[in-house]
């Protein structure tokens, strides 16, 4: 009589997270980052923006110095970060963010420079601190004319 109640109690229970719609959402696929994405608001040749490519690499130019230089280790970070040159170009690979942040980790020389997390369709970028009300920078998918 107990293992059933305790079948029956796992059952009730199950159905209460299938009914209430409490789902754990599905992390965004490698596919889902490749393009280009734009810092929000800005268009034209001087647009900080990072492509990034399906085999895991990306270039990014016209980074702000405060958000490519993370460190501010000159000899860890990107070009540019050194001599506080605005703004930086450079290039690397990515990965996936595992975890319950999900987002796109960049890498220049095989180091951490930042984290983009999934925001409103975006890439959300926090420089200071996570617990910001709303990101530092935000960069939208460039459309594809």
């Amino acid at each position: 009589m107990t293992g059933r109640r305790v079948g029956v109690a796992t059952l009730i229970a199950l159905l209460s997270v299938a009914l209430t719609g409490c789902v754990v959402p599905a992390q965004p696929e490698p596919q889902d980052y490749t393009g280009t994405w734009r810092l929000q608001g800005e268009s034209g040749d001087r647009a900080a923006e990072f492509t990034v490519s399906a085999d895991r690499t990306y270039t990014a130019r016209n980074i702000p110095i405060n958000l490519a230089c993370r460190t501010g280790n000159a000899a860890t970070s990107p070009p540019g970060c050194a001599d506080g040159v605005y703004p930086t170009n450079f290039s690397g690979h990515w990965k996936v963010a595992e975890g319950s942040s999900p987002g796109i980790r960049f890498y220049y020389a095989d180091r951490f420079v930042r984290q983009g997390y999934v925001d409103s369709g975006g890439l959300a970028f926090y420089v200071g601190t996570l617990d910001a009300p709303r990101p530092d920078y935000l960069f939208v998918r460039a459309s594809s004319k």
